[in-house]
């Protein structure tokens, strides 16, 4: 079967009204706000945003109700040449909403209201929807998990991706649907009961998966496949960060969009990393949320100045698929 999406992304959506100040404030005290911006974000949503910057086929499903919140992510998608036509009409629904305040330093706390999201359920995925898809993201943050969807993703032979935040008893039903997932050393170690990303990785990649990622900020990255449990450290790219808010969620779209054109594992983590330094660089502080995604010349470039050959020949060259439109539909 042609697929119509390199990836169908399913989860949460959040409005982000991001706040920057100079150094994150104590409590019971007033600072100045050098700067301030809406933004899309949420996880899922995010990924598909970098999807489509990067130049992939990507489409995203929500429960919306036609109301600012909503309105606004919906327009914010498409502009970056997300397919939401799939969205499911929800009066009471919509996304997050969320303050985030960012230091000069680029570190960030998020104040989050769910009180709009409304789960996907399995009945809002078709059949057809999710086989014109190489691969489907999924998210979890807060209950009831995807578990469902993913079930009956799982039964239609489509490969899932996991995108999972929530310490919940759910969050460990949605990781056994995974085929790659992508977690960060918080939710890894919590999983694992393993203090260390290396080891956590390990642990969670004991159940047959085809890649386990566990992401750790400025440290980089750990890789299990299934064909070689030992865990590989990937180092990240050092840069000067100016905002890491929605930086795991870049690299998670870039992964998926590597995966789906059939790039191979270590070298979508390469890429993916590429792609998430670039967003906490913000091009110098001159771009703000998704406008700092990076494009894929972009992330080309930076690989360019970044790696030394043979390596950085090999990787190009591989990558290239990422340019061909005619891979996404194979």
């Amino acid at each position: 079967m042609r697929k119509r999406y390199d990836v169908l992304g399913v989860g949460i959506a959040a409005v982000d009204d991001l706040l920057y100040v100079a150094e994150y404030p104590p409590s019971d005290c007033k600072i100045p706000v050098s700067g301030s911006v809406r933004q899309g974000g949420g996880p899922a949503c995010t990924a598909m945003a970098t999807v489509g910057t990067l130049g992939g086929l990507a489409a995203y499903v929500a429960r919306f109700g036609n109301n600012e919140l909503s309105n606004y992510i919906s327009s914010s998608l498409e502009l970056r040449g997300v397919d939401t036509s799939h969205i499911v009409n929800d009066p009471a629904g919509g996304p997050y909403h969320s303050v985030i305040v960012v230091d000069r330093g680029g570190h960030r706390n998020v104040f989050y209201d769910p009180a709009l999201y409304r789960t996907v359920a399995a009945e809002d995925l078709g059949d057809a929807l999710i086989r014109s898809a190489k691969l489907v993201l999924l998210d979890h943050i807060t209950d009831p998990s995807l578990a469902p969807a993913a079930r009956k993703i799982r039964n239609l032979g489509v490969p899932i991706m996991a995108d999972i935040e929530g310490h919940t008893k759910s969050a460990t039903e949605l990781v056994e649907f995974a085929d790659y997932l992508v977690v960060s050393s918080s939710f890894a170690s919590w999983m694992s009961n393993e203090s260390y990303p290396r080891a956590a990785c390990s642990s969670l990649a004991a159940v047959h998966r085809r890649a386990t990622v566990v992401t750790d900020g400025r440290n980089g990255c750990y890789l299990c496949t299934d064909g070689d449990q030992s865990a590989r450290h990937f180092p990240a790219f050092q840069v000067n960060a100016f905002d890491t808010n929605g930086c795991g969620d870049t690299f998670h779209g870039a992964f998926a969009f590597a995966i789906a054109r059939h790039v191979a594992v270590e070298h979508a983590v390469l890429f993916a990393s590429a792609a998430a330094a670039l967003k906490a660089t913000a091009a110098g502080g001159k771009r703000r949320g998704w406008e700092a995604i990076p494009t894929l010349d972009e992330v080309f470039e930076f690989l360019q100045t970044r790696l030394d050959e043979p390596a950085r020949s090999s990787l190009l060259k591989q990558l290239q698929v990422l340019r061909d439109p005619t891979n996404s539909t194979q």
